[in-house]
């Protein structure tokens, strides 16, 4: 269908929706199976932005925006880790393991740390907690320049040009933004609702 730059009708636009849901359907259909298999919650006790970015981190999997629900699935965890140490270390609160770093000033590994000196994550979710952090979402978040060396260019650094790839042409570097989104969800749903129980129970 081809579109002017004039402003569209709305039953022009209506078509344009249909067409796109009618292509992504196929996509849509596995991510959202994926979603129910993995959950196990239906309900949770958690703040109310926690949850919201607990929500609109599923939402964009499904959809199909990748590189967000893994933003938003690491906006998610922070948010719940700092709301429960903004409650329990009131306000101005500081943390502990971090020089005395004030809460709102925390970067997510320090609340991280501070969680599991407070027996609140396991090891286990440390350990996936710092992998979502270093390995999916800081690639994305902190984007580098190219970097050459003997020569050539190491494709499995996270600069800017790999991350296009994982993007774009995943099968160039055999590694894909959806698999790195399915592993932050599977990440978020499986360990966000138990870890928000374990604090607010």
């Amino acid at each position: 269908m081809k579109i002017s730059r004039k402003t569209l009708k709305d039953n022009e636009c209506k078509k344009l929706i249909i067409a796109n849901d009618k292509h992504a359907y196929a996509g849509k259909l596995k991510r959202l199976k994926f979603l129910l298999t993995q959950e196990n919650y239906n309900v949770f006790p958690a703040p109310a932005l926690a949850i919201e970015y607990y929500e609109e981190a599923r939402f964009c999997w499904y959809v199909g925006a990748f590189v967000a629900s893994i933003c938003m699935v690491q906006l998610a965890f922070e948010e719940l880790l700092r709301s429960y140490y903004r409650s329990a270390r009131g306000i101005e609160g500081r943390l502990k393991s971090s020089i005395n770093k004030k809460v709102d000033n925390a970067a997510f590994y320090e609340l991280i740390e501070e969680a599991r000196e407070d027996g609140l994550i396991s090891d286990k979710e440390k350990q996936e907690l710092n992998y979502l952090r270093k390995n999916i979402r800081n690639p994305y978040i902190h984007v580098k320049d190219v970097k050459i060396k003997n020569g050539k260019q190491n494709l499995q650094t996270p600069d800017f040009f790999t991350q296009y790839l994982k993007i774009k042409t995943p099968k160039v570097i055999e590694v894909d933004v959806e698999d790195e989104a399915r592993l932050a969800i599977k990440i978020l749903i499986t360990i966000l609702p138990k870890i928000s129980i374990r604090m607010w129970g």
